[in-house]
């Protein structure tokens, strides 16, 4: 059949060769084609569609990690991610966003701008296909990588995350080279299409040197773990706030209700979310070996990151978190709604604040919400703030005690700047009891909950949690002694059909509909497993001690 096809073609031009001008209504930029749109015009909806894709991915990952919690209700997505459950709905967004939305659009971007001397596209071009990739190994373990956008191919071949790794390295080495060229005459400004850094060109640059250093730092149970080449990557990776890729979103009013460019983590979580104790308890330090002292003080992000809610009164008072290991999440919390007329809730479950904002028409504050789930609040896509916990971590290991210390300290700092917290109030906590003061008293614990924290509602935060084993000893039990991430148990309300065992942990999400339902032949013989409840604990690629 395309041998006929190729023959009409062939016929078709020779006949027709005098009328190309009729011909070139196929090129008409008023019309859908592949080959219309410009490098600047293709960049916007790329980095928007990546951010929509990464920012969901994260929500559902820290209702695994337990920093978000959900109103009970037997079948609602999110409960059961707090339960370690994703089904195929579940894990559908993510794939969807990226393969549909985004991928599919960054060669064309990239073959454009080749064409015009682009060079600054083609380099983000480049990043953001290996972040878009990298970061879906990570969450599902393999993925469609070398067939994905062959057009000959309906049913692509699996490729995993230690394949998909081998690939994205290289291509953030190849994205550096193409931003550091002067672009071509007449090339478009990369400011005309960048919705994250504005067109600074240096920003990108630091920004694959920052995603070098992070998948590099995912390798610590493999042979390959090398730290010299992570800390010379983030030797070039952002050191500041303002050279942080952070994602500003937009209250489009004060009285609209459309929230097509609002934050993600706003459309995200609903009036159904909530925050848990071990997130409110690693922000107030009331975690196994916290730091604490005489000069102990409360976090300034408190206020911020946990929802309030206004009593009566008028004073207003902090969220409960939902413990995952108490009985709570058998049956709730229970959703509850407001009274202006009685000026009452409905149920004595409102001590546990709904994590979007609210105000009743009496103009009592419902929820304060918090800052990262604001109309108008930012996407922190890659910051400062995490480069330097990476450093922690890597200093720590190598015994580099003071330069762990120092990068510790740096990080919270950086996350607090971002957040737009006051210096003087940032300093005074940075010097209080509250943060590890003495070098030589620094654990992995103390500088992993605090990246937890800057990580928050970033699908990273999972990573890290599955890389240093969670708070388990060596046989994989929860173990307060010598696991990192203390308080972070088997949850109550745990799916025990796909973690029968006491040591099974949250490992990869399921595989999503898309492929189960018209990919299922590749994909078994990528993961013969697939189907079975235990899939989602076996652990992926670099979760696998070498």
């Amino acid at each position: 059949m395309k041998k006929v096809l190729y023959i009409i073609a062939a016929s078709a031009t020779f006949i027709l060769g005098a009328c190309d001008k009729w011909l070139d209504i196929n090129d008409n930029p008023n019309s859908a084609n592949a080959s219309v749109p410009l490098p600047e015009q293709r960049l916007p909806p790329i980095l928007a569609q990546f951010a929509d894709g990464y920012e969901s991915a994260g929500t559902r990952a820290v209702h695994v990690t337990h920093q978000l919690a959900n109103v009970y209700s037997a079948n609602a997505r999110n409960y059961l991610l707090t339960r370690w459950y994703s089904d195929a709905a579940a894990a559908n967004w993510p794939w969807q966003a990226w393969y549909v939305n985004t991928a599919v659009n960054i060669q064309p971007m990239i073959d454009k701008a080749e064409g015009l001397g682009a060079y600054h596209y083609i380099g983000v071009g480049k990043i953001m296909k290996a972040w878009g990739f990298g970061y879906l190994a990570d969450f599902y373990g393999i993925l469609p990588y070398r067939e994905f956008d062959n057009p000959d191919i309906i049913t692509p071949a699996f490729d995993d995350a230690e394949y998909i790794y081998e690939q994205i390295l290289p291509l953030l080495d190849e994205a550096v080279v193409e931003l550091q060229k002067t672009q071509a005459a007449g090339a478009p400004a990369l400011a005309l299409g960048d919705t994250y850094n504005g067109g600074n060109v240096q920003n990108w640059i630091k920004l694959a040197y920052g995603l070098k250093a992070r998948f590099l730092s995912h390798l610590n149970k493999k042979s390959i773990y090398n730290e010299d080449a992570i800390l010379a990557a983030l030797a070039n990776a952002p050191q500041s706030m303002e050279e942080s890729t952070i994602f500003q979103y937009v209250d489009q009013s004060a009285t609209t209700a459309s929230t097509v460019q609002s934050a993600l983590q706003y459309v995200n979580t609903s009036a159904s979310t909530r925050v848990s104790k071990l997130y409110v308890d690693y922000i107030l330090n009331r975690y196994t070996g916290a730091p604490t002292g005489l000069q102990d003080m409360e976090d300034p992000r408190f206020t911020l990151l946990i929802p309030h809610s206004q009593d009566p009164d008028g004073t207003m008072r902090a969220s409960i978190g939902v413990d995952f290991s108490s009985d709570v999440v058998l049956n709730g919390p229970a959703a509850y709604s407001y009274s202006t007329s009685t000026n009452t809730f409905s149920h004595r479950d409102s001590v546990y604040v709904q994590l979007r904002e609210a105000v009743a028409g009496n103009g009592r504050i419902l929820s304060t919400g918090t800052w990262y789930n604001h109309k108008g609040s930012k996407g922190l896509l890659l910051t400062a703030a995490e480069m330097k916990f990476i450093e922690a971590e890597i200093r720590f290991r190598r015994g580099e005690s003071g330069l762990a210390l120092a990068a510790y300290k740096n990080g919270i700092r950086i996350h607090m700047q971002i957040m737009g917290i006051n210096t003087t109030l940032i300093e005074s906590f940075l010097n209080s009891t509250s943060v590890v003061q003495d070098a030589s008293a620094l654990t992995l614990s103390h500088i992993m909950i605090q990246k937890y924290i800057a990580l928050s509602y970033s699908p990273e935060q999972w990573v890290d949690m599955r890389r240093l084993n969670f708070c388990t000893d060596a046989s994989g039990n929860y173990s307060e002694a010598t696991g990192v991430y203390k308080g972070y148990k088997r949850p109550r309300h745990v799916y025990s059909d796909s973690y029968p065992l006491a040591t099974d942990w949250p490992r990869r999400f399921s595989m999503p509909t898309y492929e189960v339902n018209y990919n299922s032949q590749q994909l078994r013989i990528a993961a013969p497993t697939y189907d079975l409840p235990t899939y989602i604990n076996e652990p992926i690629w670099w979760d696998k001690q070498d």
